[in-house]
């Protein structure tokens, strides 16, 4: 199909009838997640589906279960607001496959006092994984100071996304 709009041809490839979408969702965190004990682990919740594709992910668990094997790109971010923001502190970030880490990203923060300014500290993990069809996987948190785990809206990012590539 050729589509033509404001003098420029564009070439539609509907895939000649058949419908073909990859599996893959993204889901937010919409309420704040209080993080109430320090260097222990919990699971981020990401109770808002934006978009599920496959019907892959479970809100009320924030759980991705994929219905195929194969490659999936998963992606996890969290942003953080210690209690403290004048003491350092290290924060941990994992994705999760059937209760083992696949993949972290542990960063070191220091936001410090400074009028006017509020630091959003956001930490990010990604990966390509091999999976195989009814696997749980889930992003998982840990922080050496207690805090809140922020809902995804301006200036932060709370969220959990995956796709099969």
């Amino acid at each position: 199909m050729t589509h033509k709009k404001d003098g420029i041809n564009i070439f539609v490839n509907c895939g000649n009838g058949r419908v073909e979408q990859n599996s893959a969702f993204r889901a937010v965190n919409v309420d704040w997640q209080d993080y109430d004990n320090a260097d222990e682990f919990v699971k981020v919740l990401f109770t808002e589906v934006q978009f599920d594709n496959g019907d892959i992910y479970n809100a009320n668990t924030s759980t991705f279960v994929p219905v195929e094997s194969g490659v999936y790109f998963v992606a996890g971010t969290v942003t953080f607001f210690p209690r403290n923001d004048a003491i350092p502190f290290r924060a941990r970030l994992e994705v999760r496959v059937n209760g083992e880490s696949v993949a972290a990203d542990n960063d070191y923060f220091f936001s410090g006092v400074v009028p006017s300014m509020v630091f959003a500290n956001i930490i990010n993990t990604s990966t390509i994984l091999e999976l195989q069809a009814g696997d749980l996987v889930e992003i998982f948190f840990t922080s050496t100071s207690r805090g809140i785990i922020n809902d995804d809206g301006e200036g932060s990012s709370t969220r959990f996304e995956a796709v099969r590539m």
